[in-house]
């Protein structure tokens, strides 16, 4: 957010937001770097098996968006890295 950023000692002045929107698949979850990578792999099972491992205790969780969990790639977020491309200058993957 602006205000972690101004808290790292980001001046404010240097910051510009180039795109928003609205959550990405229901809010994107994310975990540690440092997470254990069995502990990731297991939660990674769990969410994006829940809903039809275990209906009843998804719809207990997720009462308002209905799909389930999905793992989340590069391609759902093409469209925020290629303004943040275009606005920076900066072409390709770079």
């Amino acid at each position: 957010t602006m205000a972690r950023l101004e808290a790292a000692g980001v001046s404010k002045a240097a910051l510009r937001i180039v795109w928003t929107s609205g959550l990405l698949r229901y809010g994107p979850h994310a975990v540690r770097s440092d997470l254990d990578p069995e502990a990731k792999r297991r939660l990674t099972v769990f969410l994006t098996n829940l809903k039809s491992m275990t209906p009843d205790v998804y719809d207990l969780l997720e009462t308002t968006h209905s799909g389930g969990f999905t793992v989340a790639s590069q391609k759902d977020y093409a469209m925020a890295a290629a303004i943040v491309r275009m606005v920076s200058g900066k072409q390709g993957g770079q």
